[in-house]
């Protein structure tokens, strides 16, 4: 686990199994705190409703200066939806973070909704969670400042056992897209548990999703071929004035290569790529380190979004941003700074751009590599379909829930 240091750690009413307590034993070794405190749910509402008065909203990047972090050690309750309306009516600092009151083990990632909200291409799939906030601080997230860990990863998996029944057309799980669960690690215990548990499944996968190079803990277990590992990955530009706290994007690289000697396979999401000033140089670059070293069964690319105009100049120096990006999130500045639809903030011509120049960079090295796209328009995939050799609805992606071994479009391990 990476060292913490933290402000506060609450322990939640919720810590009452021994799975739970040794877990939090075995993370509280591991953390520098100004304080450790016992609340129930209660005492928990109003601790937070006075910290986030204290706070900045926003991306990290706009708050930097007063992200002190507070770790929540916490555990699932499996309340009711009954139960779980109530307390989100008397609780209100709780509700909107479902985890923080004992729910959220996984959600549905609605594929027709985010069509219709944010104008983005996906396909539906359930997605399991263990935690919430993360201790990279890249500049552009919007986890903020709490770290929120379930602690009873035994039960997780034994309710998650007698979930997948009901849904027979997934093949691929997502864990976790709310954090970057392999920080955390060994003394989480989330690893272990997910792995294993899945490498007793017939036909079901996991995905670990990261941008850690904490990966010792992974090793040595027992996955059998059922775990994916897909590391978020940026340029060495961006990491350095992006990403101060994530590892540098040669040691995700090396530990990509560790986990696939493993026999995990792996896989890469170039996400987001901000346009820095020289971008495409800097793309070039990536992809020859990358290649050299791992060969991953599928490569993700996603450009920056999900934000306004406004957020994206606090949250990062626009400065630094190529003649072009610079240009165009000025003008955002001035004619719609707090308005976005959904992801897409940059052009669809910027936006293109960068796709290509990023296909032709890797498939220049390996033509063979297979690179898709996230959460992208119609028009785009007007645009580039035939490049990537999908269509859309029908994509393999990093995380869709048919994208698992077997699939004909992803490259054989």
């Amino acid at each position: 686990m990476f060292p913490l240091k933290v402000r506060d750690v609450i322990i939640t009413e919720r810590v009452v199994s021994p799975e739970s307590r040794t877990a939090a034993d075995r993370i509280l070794s591991m953390v520098e705190a100004q304080s450790v405190r016992r609340m129930d749910d209660a005492q928990l509402n109003d601790f937070l409703i006075q910290d986030f008065a204290s706070r900045s909203s926003g991306r990290t990047g706009q708050s930097r200066n007063n992200q002190e972090l507070i770790l929540i050690l916490n555990a699932f309750s499996w309340p009711s939806d009954e139960e779980a309306r109530d307390k989100r009516a008397r609780l209100p600092a709780l509700g909107g973070i479902p985890m923080l009151m004992g729910q959220g083990a996984w959600t549905f990632r609605d594929a027709a909704s985010l069509r219709r909200h944010s104008n983005g291409v996906c396909q539906s799939a359930f997605e399991v969670h263990c935690a919430y906030g993360c201790c990279h601080d890249c500049r552009y997230c919007h986890v903020g400042s709490h770290i929120n860990l379930m602690l009873n990863m035994g039960e997780l998996a034994g309710r998650l056992e007698a979930f997948m029944p009901r849904i027979p057309w997934q093949r691929l799980y997502k864990f976790d897209n709310y954090t970057d669960q392999i920080c955390y690690e060994p003394e989480l215990g989330a690893s272990k548990t997910m792995v294993e548990f899945f490498a007793g499944q017939r036909d079901r996968y996991l995905l670990l999703y990261t941008r850690s190079d904490n990966i010792a803990h992974l090793l040595d277990l027992e996955h059998r071929g059922h775990t994916i590992i897909n590391w978020s990955l940026s340029t060495g530009r961006q990491a350095a004035l992006l990403e101060p706290a994530a590892p540098t994007p040669q040691a995700r690289i090396e530990a990509m290569r560790r986990c696939a000697e493993a026999g995990y396979r792996v896989r890469v999401r170039l996400s987001p790529i901000v346009p820095l000033a020289g971008w495409e140089d800097d793309i070039t670059e990536l992809a020859a380190t990358l290649l050299s070293r791992v060969s991953p069964d599928l490569i993700t690319l996603d450009v920056v979004g999900w934000m306004t105009a406004r957020q994206m100049s606090e949250c990062m120096d626009i400065g630094s941003f190529a003649p072009d990006a610079r240009k165009e999130v000025e003008t955002l500045l001035e004619t719609r700074p707090d308005t976005i639809r959904g992801k897409h903030l940059l052009s669809h011509e910027l936006r293109t751009r960068i796709f290509e120049r990023t296909l032709d960079a890797f498939r220049g090295i390996d033509p063979g590599v297979r690179l898709s796209i996230c959460m992208e328009t119609p028009e785009m995939w007007e645009t580039m379909g035939e490049r990537l050799g999908m269509k859309p609805g029908g994509q393999v992606c990093c995380c869709a829930p048919t994208s698992a071994p077997g699939h004909p479009m992803l490259r054989s391990h």
